[in-house]
């Protein structure tokens, strides 16, 4: 079974606070976009992961990641937990999504794992069950799950179709018109979070983006890059590094 695992942009990200749990309190309209991995499933006796060593975005720390320690196992090792399943399958990933982009490549890899092995082992389970099981996996892995446009809240584990969200009404450009540029570095999620000031908060759509510019001069180049090709709507998805825009 092939199952196509597609990146993500937050088109608008805020951030409303920190939990107890240390985590942040997020709001955040989630957008698929084309650019995809490829994700293979073939029944096995064990769950087991591999990349493929043709893929154009593997990285060397990727490829040499335990088993245990990647999105992807995490997410088959939550399912078969979550429904007392004893079937495995083999998963091999065609890596397209770059890595340390804010993209989501890791948690589309973990979401077409939960939708595919759903499938494939015919556990018939509901989207909002499946959800619930993601959330176990990963803080994007409930939007990736979902699919579509989605309202991401809370660390990402309360998700919402956008058209039956509160913010069902927010413009949305055509997708078709998605301009996307990845600057070749790898940004930490937590030293970005780490960075973040209140005072970031409201600069525009996205409230990681003053953090992640400043410890990253290489984004703000990149963003000065769409705003001068014409692109509207310039902003930063996620905590980094890949940037985004429309064409008019």
């Amino acid at each position: 079974m092939l199952v196509e695992a597609h990146a993500k942009i937050n088109f608008t990200l805020q951030v409303l606070g920190k939990r107890p749990d240390g985590y942040h309190d997020l709001r955040s309209i989630v957008l698929h976009v084309l650019l995809h991995d490829d994700v293979h499933l073939e029944e096995a006796r064990e769950v087991t992961v591999e990349f493929d060593s043709a893929s154009p975005c593997l990285e060397p720390a990727l490829a040499g990641l335990q088993q245990e320690k990647n999105l992807a196992w995490k997410a088959a090792d939550a399912l078969r937990r979550a429904t007392g399943c004893n079937r495995g399958a083999a998963i091999r990933i065609v890596k397209r999504i770059p890595s340390g982009a804010g993209l989501g490549g890791g948690s589309a890899d973990a979401a077409a794992v939960l939708n595919g092995l759903n499938e494939m082992w015919e556990l018939h389970l509901p989207k909002n069950r499946l959800c619930e099981i993601a959330a176990e996996v990963g803080s994007d892995v409930p939007a990736l799950t979902l699919g579509g446009a989605v309202l991401m809240e809370g660390r990402g584990e309360r998700v919402t179709p956008l058209e039956e969200s509160p913010m069902a009404d927010y413009p949305v450009p055509d997708m078709g018109h998605l301009v996307l540029r990845t600057p070749k570095i790898f940004v930490s999620t937590p030293a970005v979070f780490r960075e973040f000031r209140k005072e970031d908060s409201g600069k525009g759509t996205n409230d990681l983006q003053p953090a992640a510019c400043r410890l990253h001069p290489e984004i703000s180049a990149a963003l000065a890059e769409l705003e001068a090709e014409g692109c509207e709507g310039v902003a930063m998805s996620g905590s980094g590094a890949a940037v985004f825009g429309w064409r008019p």
